[in-house]
């Protein structure tokens, strides 16, 4: 009998599996097959995990001694999974002339079908917000002051990505850390495997 696999879909269960599954699978398929799999700040898509931007940046994990609430642990994750996809090349700097273009992760709070659902009137108020409203992200803020159409980042960025590939992978295969982030009674849809 013969099994196909495919590379990345072999990565990505070695990226996921405890010490003595990897042994194992680095045993049946060779180490060399898995170092691609590995976290390294050279590639923002081995960072699957928080605990493997620990391991591509070099720092423990956070343990918390002080009973932190959990969107605040979140939020340090967040920020330690940013700096890791920034790579190790990238060093974000505020840009007082403007002329940079950083990306933030962004959200749908609704689903297709509920869009579809709402009748004329209140999906016009989806797209409605003024130019004085809207949801401001900053540097270590996040506020909604309107509606959901509207946003600007007014402060910093340092949940911030470089490009809108890294923002969109970094909403995405962090989801649940964003949903315990912003903490918004919403459920987590896809996450990148």
């Amino acid at each position: 009998m013969k099994v196909e696999i495919e590379e990345s879909k072999l990565q990505t269960a070695y990226a996921n599996a405890c010490d003595g599954v990897k042994d194992f699978m680095e045993s049946l398929f060779g180490k060399k097959v898995f170092e691609a799999a590995k976290p390294t700040l050279d590639d923002y898509k081995t960072i699957r995990t928080y605990e493997d931007a620990c391991k591509a940046l070099g720092e423990p994990i956070f343990e918390d001694p002080n009973n932190l609430p959990n969107h605040i642990i979140a939020l340090m994750k967040l920020e330690t999974i940013s700096r890791a996809l920034w790579g190790r090349n990238f060093q974000p700097k505020p840009d007082g002339e403007g002329s940079k273009v950083y990306w933030y992760p962004w959200f749908a709070l609704w689903t297709k079908k509920e869009v579809e659902d709402m009748n004329p009137e209140q999906r016009g108020a989806l797209l409605s917000a003024g130019a004085d409203v809207g949801a401001s992200a900053g540097f270590g803020y996040l506020s909604a002051d309107g509606r959901s159409s509207d946003a600007g980042a007014d402060v910093g960025f340092r949940l911030c990505q470089e490009t809108e590939e890294k923002a969109k992978y970094f909403g995405q295969q962090f989801i649940e850390l964003w949903a315990e982030y912003l903490k918004f009674n919403f459920t987590v849809g896809n996450r990148l495997k």
